[in-house]
């Protein structure tokens, strides 16, 4: 049976506790190999090659903290708070901070920061979009620009970096809104590189965006729930299949996985939903060869389900265990 190698984020209740843990999964079961001490409310792990870093979502200060052998951890202070999610690109790791309406870099071979930049504004919900909240980032397939979506005023920004891994907006397009109140949370890049699937937290959709050279056009979007009948639904993730043939996306509240079947890139229509194993799934993530779905229930399980290669579904729960408010999956 294959081997899987899945690593972990766990909140930890405002203090330091286990916060990271690494999992081997044989295709039936799950089992601790290692697990880190000390580490406070670790929302998002990122494997870069064979490290692996953690954020965590501090509400006065912001650190990059690479996970070691041994338990062992090595934090590198950054300007900014409330990290909530870290990317790499050419070399750096730049690290979103949602309390903070911030973005900051660090230089991979230095150790150092490299850039840092906050923005300014609200949007229409008050209790949500009171100023900017960035809640991820990711390089574009191509590698020419940063993407960075921010929940607070319902925009996906594009930068450009400097030689020095500072960001400047991206000329030819330096922004696209959603439309008011939507709360752009996590997305996704179809493997062609030609479409990219944005998780509309807040109004609770699935939007597609067409990939146009340097510019991004809207083409769908699809609900992700009712958020009239199901008020305390929140989209949350959304992953892509390795052959880019399903997308899926997690929404809390309702605490199902959606799946899209993709006719073409930009081109989507639903194909089912499925319980997530638990209650709150914040993240979840696809194995490298697309035949399972690991998902972190916040309500404290990991859960692992087979993949039908036909038609995308989730087959039943093949695997679980239990880790304390896990909110962020990974597989190696």
């Amino acid at each position: 049976m294959c081997q899987y190698e899945l690593w972990a984020g766990c909140y930890t209740g405002g203090r330091p506790g286990t916060g990271a843990w690494r999992l081997g999964f044989d295709g039936t079961a799950l089992k601790v190999a290692e697990r880190w001490q000390g580490l406070t409310d670790s929302s998002y792990l990122q494997p870069v090659g064979g490290r692996v870093f953690a954020v965590e979502e501090l509400p006065d200060s912001a650190a990059l903290v690479e996970l070691l052998p041994g338990g062992r951890l090595d934090r590198r202070p950054l300007p900014g708070s409330g990290l909530c999610h870290v990317t790499a690109w050419g070399g750096r790791l730049y690290a979103s901070g949602y309390s903070g309406g911030c973005l900051a870099g660090l230089d991979l071979d230095t150790g150092k920061p490299c850039c840092y930049l906050e923005h300014s504004g609200q949007g229409p919900n008050p209790a949500r979009q009171d100023r900017a909240h960035i809640h991820s980032a990711q390089p574009s397939p191509d590698g020419s620009r940063l993407l960075v979506a921010d929940l607070g005023l319902d925009r996906l920004f594009q930068y450009a970096a400097q030689p020095d891994g500072a960001l400047t907006p991206f000329a030819p397009q330096p922004w696209v809104c959603t439309p008011p109140g939507e709360g752009p949370r996590h997305f996704a890049f179809h493997p062609s590189g030609q479409a990219l699937y944005l998780a509309a937290e807040l109004g609770l959709k699935l939007l597609v965006y067409r990939l146009q050279g340097d510019r991004l056009e809207f083409c769908q979007a699809h609900a992700l729930g009712d958020p009239h009948s199901q008020p305390e639904s929140l989209a949350a993730d959304v992953q892509v299949s390795p052959d880019g043939r399903f997308v899926y996306a997690s929404v809390r509240g309702s605490d199902v996985i959606l799946c899209f079947r993709a006719e073409d890139a930009a081109s989507l229509r639903p194909a089912g939903s499925f319980p997530s194993g638990g209650r709150s799934p914040r993240s979840f993530s696809l194995s490298p060869d697309g035949q399972f779905l690991a998902a972190a229930n916040q309500s404290g399980v990991l859960a692992v389900f087979p993949l039908d290669q036909e038609t995308g579904a989730l087959l039943p729960l093949c695997a679980a265990i239990d880790l304390p408010e896990v909110c962020c999956v990974k597989f190696a």
